[in-house]
């Protein structure tokens, strides 16, 4: 009975663990009063981790994931949400640990002039 119990708890403690690892928070500020549009596609909005054009900065994504996200995956989550503050280009992307098991990286979305 005491083996049982034992295995028992043993698997829901690792299957919410499982569980509770793949969920992503993403969150993003305008830093500028001007408008820009929503892109029609994540496509429009480029990666690049420096910009040598002239630019302007008009927000932050944020996004927090575990450790297994490969950072393609972060690159394209952030794009969606660059694209959806009207930006040209995300850059300047920082990362963090956030605990044990998740990553929290900053990118900074851009407007090319």
């Amino acid at each position: 009975m005491y083996l049982h119990f034992r295995t028992t708890f043993y698997l829901l403690i690792a299957s919410a663990m499982l569980t509770g690892c793949s969920v992503c928070r993403i969150d993003s500020q305008d830093t500028t009063s001007d408008y820009y549009p929503p892109k029609k596609s994540s496509q429009e909005v480029m990666y690049q981790p420096k910009i040598d054009h002239p630019n302007e900065i008009i927000g932050t994504v944020i996004i927090s994931v575990d450790n297994g996200t490969t950072y393609d995956d972060v690159i394209l989550k952030m794009k969606n949400e660059a694209a959806l503050l009207g930006g040209d280009a995300i850059t300047g992307i920082v990362s963090s640990p956030e605990g044990i098991i998740r990553t929290r990286y900053t990118g900074k979305v851009a407007v090319l002039k």
